[in-house]
Order: C-alpha cells, then sequence, then structure tokens
C-alpha cells in the first residue's frame, strides 16, 4: 500500500499526483483510465483544502492511502476536517444550460462520483474516510 501525508494546501497536489503516478503505473492503466481517477482524486482533495479545512486552518492535513489489487485500483483520502460525505451532496441543477447560465457549485463532486467505478465516505473516529475505486483494465480494454 502507498500512503502519503500531506499539508492540507493546493500546493500538495504536486505530491499526490506523483502517488498517482506510481499507482497508475503499476496498474498499467489506459489514458482514459488514468484520467478519471487524478480527476476524482484531485477534486476531492481540492475541497478538502477549501472546504473540509477552509482557508484559516493552515493545520490541516490529508492522509492518501492507495493501493491495488488485481480487479481494482482504490485511493483513500483521511482527514480531519468537519464531517463531510461528498457522495451524499446533491446532483447539480442545470447541467443541460450553456455554462455562463449554469449556477457555480457542485460539478467537481457530481464528475468525481460519475469518473469511478465506486465510492464511499465513512466518518470514524474523528476522521472523514473517503475512498474511489476504479476497475482494473483487461489487456483487450487497453487497447
Amino acid at each position: 500500500m502507498r500512503t502519503l501525508t500531506v499539508p492540507a494546501v493546493t500546493d500538495s497536489l504536486a505530491a499526490v499526483n506523483e502517488l498517482l503516478a506510481d499507482l497508475i503505473g503499476a496498474a498499467g492503466m489506459s489514458e482514459d483510465t488514468a484520467y478519471r481517477l487524478r480527476l476524482a482524486t484531485e477534486e476531492l482533495f481540492v475541497n478538502i483544502v477549501r472546504h473540509g479545512y477552509g482557508p484559516d486552518d493552515r493545520g490541516g492535513r490529508v492522509t492518501i492511502e492507495a493501493d491495488l489489487t488485481a480487479d481494482e485500483v482504490w485511493v483513500r483520502l483521511i482527514d480531519t476536517a468537519p464531517p463531510f460525505d461528498p457522495f451524499d451532496a446533491p446532483e447539480p441543477t442545470g447541467l443541460d444550460l450553456p455554462l455562463q447560465d449554469r449556477e457555480p457549485g457542485s460539478l467537481g463532486l457530481y464528475l468525481t462520483r460519475h469518473s469511478v467505478d465506486a465510492a464511499s465516505h465513512e466518518y470514524v473516529d474523528g476522521a472523514n474516510r473517503t475512498t474511489v475505486v476504479i476497475r482494473r483494465e483487461t489487456e483487450t480494454q487497453r487497447g
């Protein structure tokens, strides 16, 4: 299992992406599947930084755990911000409207939910534990 603990600041995304690159390489993911995993992980991480801890909390940390099995690749983000289940957030409205006519917000979590094969959240012992899973591709699917 790969584990990384970083300060809850957007500058930490470089280290998070290094961990993801290692995991993606080990899993032999296609570009499309790797993109979906990075999108979901980065969106969840940025939400933790901006909305979980907020701009005034300079001591927040996020732990990323990640691994692969024969069937799947998973990433778990662990933080001690206030409890929040990103998969319980309401679906954004107006998705059929042009961008300039839409209300801002909720699109990142919507994209996260729809880019992974499974997702879960639990709040245990004062920590959010948010996990995303992508099924591993077969050789035929990778092309």
